[in-house]
């Protein structure tokens, strides 16, 4: 593995998310999560940064409901 694109787990991506460890595990459960690059450690996927970066570029913002319709009057 390139040191150029290292291999990491729910913590550090946990802390470029800006979410908790624990809500990235119940994403990867609901299939929201990329597949991870590396299972080589049981209980343990990491996947490359690059990866990462890509599903944090995809992801909606914190805070965006998408399951929500509009309440406005102009609808």
């Amino acid at each position: 593995m390139s040191d150029e694109d290292p291999l990491i787990g729910y913590r550090e991506m946990a802390e470029r998310a800006g979410i908790k460890p624990g809500t990235l595990r119940s994403y990867r459960n609901k299939g929201l999560l990329p597949e991870p690059d590396d299972l080589s450690v049981p209980d343990r996927p990491r996947w490359k940064t690059s990866t990462v970066e890509a599903w944090l570029l995809g992801r909606p913002g914190r805070g965006t409901r998408t399951d929500l319709k509009s309440t406005s009057a102009t609808d």
